[in-house]
């Protein structure tokens, strides 16, 4: 039973055209790799955040980087080397100190 303080979310899930097979995140279960492009040369700096924004990853730290398409891989682990726990996470990328993508993904196990 979909109880009354549920009802937003689940009316804007379904305005934004998600159903119970298409979500605008992809799950993941193991270290995986993932594409971004720099419109730039610069400083990149990409760091991986949970929900409730809290970093708890840093993928890149100010390192210079040319413009074009680049991949990362994550491990799916945190800063101190573990993995973390199942729930959404976002990989931000940060070009010359300006977020230029952000990416969801769903980690479970």
């Amino acid at each position: 039973m979909i109880r009354l303080y549920f009802a937003p979310i689940v009316i804007l899930f379904l305005m934004a055209g998600c159903d119970d097979t298409s979500y605008p995140f992809d799950s993941v279960t193991e270290p995986f790799t993932f594409t971004y492009e720099l419109a730039a040369d610069g400083s990149v700096d990409i760091f991986v955040v949970n929900s409730y924004l809290v970093i708890v990853r840093n993928l890149v730290n100010d390192e210079s980087q040319t413009q074009g398409s680049h991949s990362l891989e994550w491990d799916l682990q945190d800063n101190g080397g573990r993995r973390v726990p199942e729930g959404l996470y976002y990989i931000r990328i940060m070009l010359d100190d300006e977020l230029i993508k952000t990416l969801m993904y769903e980690v479970y196990k």
